[in-house]
């Protein structure tokens, strides 16, 4: 038999999806932990980055460049299409997509409640926007996580969905006890579900309701466990970002990379301490020998009285000999700085954890590397590009999310770049566009210019209505001299010299005399013979030559 050929139809087609990659970082679905493959905490990390210079240096000098000059609020766009609702980057007239002269700037009462907001204090501990964000930096620097949590009120209907929310205070989330909520596929929201009444309850079905308020619960994506209690939070509350090794769960921790340098310089700098304390070892000792060895107890017992008032007092002993000749010997306990090399194994150290960094030595108050080669500009160049990184995380990742959250969809939150723009350069790349406008405005177009300083162009085409008239009602003028030999320039010089050209000076011959009354100015006998050449007798007219010349035509034998 023959198979019966069905019609194709949407209705008959069925869904399949393509399998999500595990991570073989998820465990077991819900708490995801961090790892631990060197047996190092994160309280340990955040201890050893706070004790090193070094890292505390290269952290807070790339933090107060990134945040040197603020932040600053942007147009999205510069008009919106109400009907198509595209989006305009310059100034226009109408919208380049479907036509429409409905467009719409900018609303400026997107921006009342976020700045009002991040003006002042953000949090009930007297915080400022500003403030949040340098926490947060430090936490994409040592930990290589950070958590930035909005703390949010809802207003919910009858039936316990979420109608509206109003952010009422921004914190920062401590990588210490924040993990991520996820499934065994490392995929937030779908393992886990808790009510915005009680959060301290967690269920696994997703159709379940609150045991006390039976609210219908929502998708946990991150959990905060501090002092033996869990604070579950859903979608759009919390945001996790990573700087130098982002992933579905968590970075990677530059001070885990630069363990081995970081702990080195530790170790060196207490070193030098303790050498120059009173638990110091004495650099060398002056033994003298003698008969009388029960001065040696009465010699330690003034070298520790000694050393408690000079760390630098140098201690001299005598020992007895059997043969009765005394001798000076100087026994050396410990080398010098500069025996053991210690600068230069500290620059070198210093130099690989700044460059991790991107931080230059002029940024570190080190000259010594300056000039040459090694110039300045070069080495503020280096830094800046890692600022520019580090803004772009702020600029594409988290300030997206925040205005998000504030229902704010004209404005964009920004980082403006550290260094600030050259005012030369700025006024002549003004000047090129003011010379710009001014020779599209000689082409007849209108030019303009919008709030933003921005010129804008457009020209209103004349409509023509029946009888040569234009929707103004004005005639329109012939040119008599249109098609003619004479250019523009010429007429306005010969104009000027008083001097009108004739319609056959300027290549229109003249009318005959029996169209005109006036004699004509030319000689009687016509230059050229106009009429049809005689050699082509019986022809049609429009087959002989009409410009032929019988005073140079001759015949050929």
């Amino acid at each position: 038999m023959v198979e019966e050929k069905r019609r194709f139809n949407i209705t008959n087609l069925f869904r399949r999806r393509t399998p999500t990659p595990k991570d073989p970082r998820a465990f077991n679905p819900g708490i995801q932990e961090k790892s631990t493959d060197y047996m190092i905490t994160t309280p340990v990390l955040y201890h050893v980055a706070q004790q090193s210079v070094i890292v505390r240096t290269c952290t807070t000098q790339l933090k107060n460049e990134i945040f040197r000059r603020g932040y600053k609020w942007e147009e999205s766009f510069a008009y919106k299409c109400r009907d198509c609702k595209n989006v305009h980057e310059q100034p226009v007239e109408k919208c380049a997509d479907c036509g429409s002269v409905s467009l719409a700037k900018p609303d400026k009462k997107q921006l009342e409640y976020a700045k009002k907001f991040m003006e002042g204090h953000i949090n009930s501990a007297d915080q400022l926007f500003i403030d949040i964000l340098k926490e947060l930096e430090d936490d994409l620097n040592i930990m290589d996580d950070a958590y930035i949590v909005l703390k949010k009120e809802y207003y919910l209907d009858n039936n316990g969905k979420i109608r509206m929310h109003k952010i009422k205070e921004m914190f920062r989330g401590d990588p210490v006890t924040m993990a991520i909520y996820a499934d065994e596929n490392g995929e937030k929201g779908h393992y886990g579900f808790t009510c915005l009444n009680h959060r301290e309850q967690i269920v696994n079905d997703p159709v379940a309701a609150c045991d006390e308020c039976n609210s219908p619960m929502h998708p946990v994506y991150y959990v905060n466990r501090c002092n033996g209690e869990e604070q579950h939070y859903v979608k759009g509350e919390v945001l996790h970002f990573s700087k130098y090794n982002p992933s579905r769960l968590y970075g990677l921790s530059p001070v885990l990379t630069l363990w081995n340098h970081i702990t080195t310089l530790l170790a060196m700098e207490n070193y030098v301490n303790s050498s120059y304390s009173k638990q110091r070892m004495p650099r060398g000792l002056l033994a003298v020998q003698t008969r009388n060895i029960d001065s040696m107890k009465s010699f330690w017992r003034g070298v520790k009285e000694k050393m408690e008032q000079d760390p630098h007092f140098i201690p001299v002993m005598g020992i007895e000999a059997e043969n009765g000749k005394g001798s000076i010997e100087w026994i050396k306990f410990m080398d010098s700085l500069k025996e053991m090399d210690y600068i230069s194994v500290k620059d070198d150290l210093r130099d690989r954890v700044s460059g991790f960094y991107g931080v230059s030595k002029v940024f570190m108050s080190d000259n010594s590397a300056s000039g040459g080669l090694n110039n300045e500009g070069m080495q503020i160049l280096v830094t800046n590009r890692a600022v520019e990184m580090a803004q772009t995380i702020w600029n594409n990742y988290v300030f997206p999310f925040i205005i998000k959250e504030f229902g704010i969809t004209d404005w964009d939150l920004k980082l403006p770049p550290s260094e600030e723009e050259d005012e030369i350069a700025k006024l002549r790349l003004r000047e090129m566009e003011v010379n710009i406008a001014g020779s599209i405005k000689n082409l007849g177009f209108l030019v303009d210019m919008d709030d933003k300083g921005r010129f804008t162009y457009s020209k209103e085409k004349p409509k023509v209505e029946d009888g040569g008239k234009a929707s103004g009602g004005e005639k329109f003028e012939a040119d008599p001299y249109a098609g003619t030999d004479v250019d523009a320039s010429q007429l306005g010089q010969m104009m000027e010299a008083g001097n009108k050209p004739s319609m056959a000076e300027a290549g229109v011959p003249e009318k005959t005399k029996s169209e005109k009354s006036e004699p004509p100015k030319t000689r009687n006998k016509p230059s050229k013979e106009t009429g049809p050449d005689k050699r082509f007798s019986g022809l049609p007219r429009e087959a002989g030559n009409q410009n032929v010349d019988s005073r140079t035509e001759r015949r050929i034998p």
